[in-house]
């Protein structure tokens, strides 16, 4: 049981860890072929949504099976380090740094008042979550590689 629930884990890991890559091609080509940015930022936030919602649930099965299988040894494994740091971020942007950029982006707030006044708070929470999204990216590659030495 412990052998496939590590495959059936590593799959779905490998399978999340591509499709984060994979944002980076897909939101180049929507802000590129849609010409309304806030169109574009729409399927964009449900995309990058549906990803921290898989990607929280994997994160915390990976956290669950290490526990079930390995007990208090899990806090000596770096794959649970990695996966625990990860997920520490998702929840972080998740529930922290997007419903900020959310509020920022009301359809009741002006345009021309939000660029003058809120341009700057946007896009300093918006490169916070990119570096976030890369950071998650980056170590889901370790996460991966990991996860196949075991």
């Amino acid at each position: 049981m412990e052998k496939i629930l590590n495959k059936v884990s590593y799959v779905l890991t490998v399978i999340w860890v591509g499709s984060l890559w994979s944002m980076f091609m897909v939101t180049s080509i929507l802000f590129n072929k849609i010409p309304s940015t806030f169109i574009a930022g729409a399927i964009a936030g449900d995309m990058f949504q549906f990803l921290n919602y898989f990607g929280i649930f994997l994160l915390s099965l990976l956290i669950i099976i290490g526990c079930k299988f390995d007990g208090v040894r899990i806090f000596k494994k770096s794959v649970f380090w990695i996966t625990f740091v990860i997920l520490t971020v998702v929840l972080i942007s998740f529930f922290g740094i997007n419903p900020l950029l959310d509020t920022l982006k009301l359809e009741e707030v002006p345009r021309e008042f939000m660029e003058e006044f809120f341009a700057d708070r946007y896009n300093s929470l918006h490169g916070i979550a990119n570096i976030a999204y890369l950071f998650q990216c980056i170590m889901g590659i370790f996460l991966v590689l990991k996860m196949q030495k075991h």
